[in-house]
C-alpha cells in the first residue's frame, strides 16, 4: 500500500463548546492508502491531545514512526493489520484509527462493495442521527436548536446537572427526546436530585456524567438513576467494557477513540451480547472519517453523526443529513467518501504540479519568466507536490524527488536510493507567521517518511536555515551561494 498523508483544519458552523473546552479550529490529518488505482480514507483529529496522545506533531510522528511496517502491509486481511499495528500504536489511537479505516475502506474499494458489506453486516436502513447542541447561553442554544428543527432526538450539552434553565428553554421549542451530555464535568451529589427533574423535560438518557476515573459514581448513580447513563470517555477499548457493563447502562462507540472500524465493530456486538445500551459516535471529524462510521450504524440503538451538518468546511462527500437528521450513506464502493480538492477544510494536500508553480514563480521566482519555475523532474515517477491551503486558495507549495543528494554532500547512514529532494518549498507573504509554512513541511516529511526515505534534503536559502533548523534539519558543509538566487546551506533531515 502507498500512504500519503494530508492535514485538515476544521471549524464549525458555530463554536463548539461542552462542560470540558471551546473549539475555534480544530486541525488533524487525513490518511490515504493507495492500492492498484483505488484509494482508502482514514482521519485521526488532533482532538484532547493530552488524553489521547494527538497532538499534530505526535500524529506524525507516529505516522513515520509506523512507515516501515506499514509499507509491509497489503489491505487483504484488515483484521490481521489491525492486531499488528495495535502492537506498535498502544498509545496512539487516533492514528491506529486512522490507518484501520482507511486499510478496511481500501479493502471494500477494492472488492467494489460497499464497507457494511465487507464487514459482514447488514445493510444499514432506517438511520436517523441526533443533532447536538454546544454549550451556550439558553436563548443562543435554542436559536441552535431553531436552525435544524424537526430532528428525532437533540443531544445538549450541560454543564451543571442542578441547573435547568437551558432544558426548559429548549423545550418549549421541540417535543423531541433530549440526550443530555456532561462532557466528565458533573459531580454526584448535585447529579442525583435533578435526574428526575431531567425526565420530567424529556431527557431519555444521560451521557457521561463524571470524569473517567470516577467509576464508583458511576456504579452508584447506575443504581438509583432513573435514566440510562451512557458511557463515552470511560469507553476508550474492549479493555473497557468489563468496568463500564458494571457502571453504566450503555456505551457510546467513537471508532478514532477506539483504535478504529475494527475493534469498535467488536465492542458493539459485545455489548449488544451483554444487553447494554448501544450509540455510535463521532469525533470531532470531517466526512472522510465519519462516513465509514456510520456503516456500522445498523449495530446502534442511537446514532450521533451530525458533525458532517456542524461543520462550517469539510473535505469532500461522504454520509449526507437530510433536513430531519435522516442518513444516507453513498451508493459508491467502500465509505463511498470522495475527497474535493475545492473544499475548505484542507489545510495541506497532495495537488497535481501545476497547482504549484504559481506560488514557486510568485515567491522564490519574481520578475523572472514562468518557464523558471517548471523544474525538469517535475513529472517524474514518484514525485509529489503539496499545496498549503487557506479558505481553498494556495498559500503555499512544496515538492518531493526521489533523489539522493549530490557529492560532495554524503549524508552519513544514507543507502543508496533513499535520499528524497525537498524543493521549491514557499508560502505567500500573507500566511507567513500562521503556521502553514510548518504544516506544509511537516506533511511533506511525514510522506517522505511514508514513502521510505532514509534522508530528506534540500538546498535552504541561507535566510530560511532557522526555520528549517526548528523542523529537524541539519546543516552540512559551508555556506555557498547559488547564481542570481543568493546564499544557501545544504541541509537534511533524517526520519530516524
Amino acid at each position: 500500500m502507498k500512504a500519503t498523508v494530508h492535514e485538515v483544519s476544521l471549524t464549525q458552523r458555530h463554536v463548539w463548546r461542552s462542560a470540558r473546552e471551546a473549539i475555534p479550529v480544530q486541525p488533524g490529518v487525513v490518511v490515504e492508502l493507495a492500492q492498484d488505482g483505488a484509494s482508502g480514507f482514514g482521519e485521526a483529529s488532533a482532538f484532547m491531545t493530552h488524553r489521547y496522545n494527538s497532538d499534530l506533531d505526535r500524529l506524525h510522528a507516529d505516522l513515520r514512526r509506523i512507515a516501515p511496517v506499514l509499507a509491509e502491509l497489503g489491505p487483504g486481511d484488515p483484521w490481521a493489520v489491525w492486531q499488528l499495528l495495535a502492537a506498535e500504536l498502544p498509545e496512539s489511537p487516533f492514528v491506529l484509527a486512522a490507518l484501520d479505516s482507511a486499510v478496511h475502506d481500501l479493502r471494500a474499494r477494492l472488492l467494489g462493495v460497499p464497507l457494511w458489506r465487507s464487514l459482514g453486516l447488514a445493510e444499514p436502513r432506517g438511520l436517523r442521527s441526533s443533532y447536538s447542541i454546544g454549550l451556550d447561553e439558553p436563548a443562543a442554544m435554542a436559536r441552535k436548536l431553531g436552525e435544524r428543527p424537526g430532528w428525532h432526538a437533540y443531544k445538549v450539552k450541560l454543564a451543571d446537572p442542578a441547573d435547568l434553565t437551558i432544558l426548559k428553554e429548549l423545550r418549549q421549542h421541540t417535543d423531541a427526546p433530549f440526550y443530555v451530555d456532561g462532557n466528565c464535568g458533573w459531580e454526584l451529589d448535585r447529579t442525583l436530585p435533578a435526574l428526575e427533574h431531567m425526565r420530567e423535560l424529556g431527557v431519555e438518557l444521560v451521557e457521561q456524567p463524571f470524569p473517567r476515573e470516577a467509576w464508583a459514581d458511576a456504579r452508584t448513580l447506575k443504581r438509583h438513576s432513573p435514566l440510562p447513563v451512557l458511557a463515552d470517555e470511560s469507553i476508550t477499548s474492549p479493555a473497557d467494557l468489563d468496568p463500564c457493563t458494571e457502571a453504566f447502562h450503555g456505551i457510546n462507540v467513537k471508532p478514532m477513540k477506539a483504535g478504529g472500524i475494527t475493534p469498535a465493530l467488536a465492542m458493539l456486538r459485545t455489548a449488544r451480547e451483554r444487553g447494554l445500551i448501544t450509540m455510535l459516535g463521532c469525533m470531532y471529524e470531517s466526512a472522510a472519517g465519519v462516513t465509514a462510521t456510520a456503516h456500522l450504524g445498523g449495530l446502534a440503538d442511537h446514532l450521533d453523526v451530525d458533525v458532517v451538518d456542524l461543520l462550517a468546511v469539510d473535505t469532500g462527500r461522504g454520509l449526507a443529513l437530510d433536513g430531519v437528521g435522516r442518513v444516507s450513506l453513498p451508493d459508491r464502493p467502500g465509505s463511498g467518501y470522495l475527497p474535493d480538492p475545492s473544499a475548505h477544510g484542507w489545510r495541506v494536500r497532495a495537488v497535481p504540479v501545476e497547482e504549484v508553480r504559481p506560488i514557486r514563480h510568485q515567491v522564490l521566482r519574481p520578475g523572472q519568466p514562468a518557464s523558471s519555475c517548471a523544474y525538469p523532474e517535475d513529472g517524474d515517477p514518484g514525485v509529489r507536490h503539496f499545496a498549503a491551503l487557506a479558505a481553498g486558495e494556495t498559500v503555499g507549495a512544496a515538492s518531493l524527488y526521489p533523489q539522493d543528494p549530490p557529492a560532495p554532500h554524503t549524508v552519513a547512514g544514507l543507502p543508496p536510493g533513499r535520499g528524497w529532494r525537498l524543493r521549491g518549498m514557499a508560502t505567500v507573504e500573507t500566511v507567513r507567521g500562521t503556521g502553514a509554512g510548518s504544516a506544509l513541511l511537516r506533511t511533506a516529511l511525514t510522506h517522505a517518511a511514508l514513502a521510505g526515505a532514509g534522508a530528506v534534503w534540500c538546498n535552504a536559502r541561507s535566510s530560511a536555515a532557522d526555520f528549517y533548523r526548528r523542523h529537524g534539519f541539519q546543516v552540512l558543509g559551508e555556506e555557498f551561494d547559488m547564481p542570481g538566487i543568493g546564499p544557501h546551506w545544504f541541509m537534511y533531515w533524517s526520519p530516524r
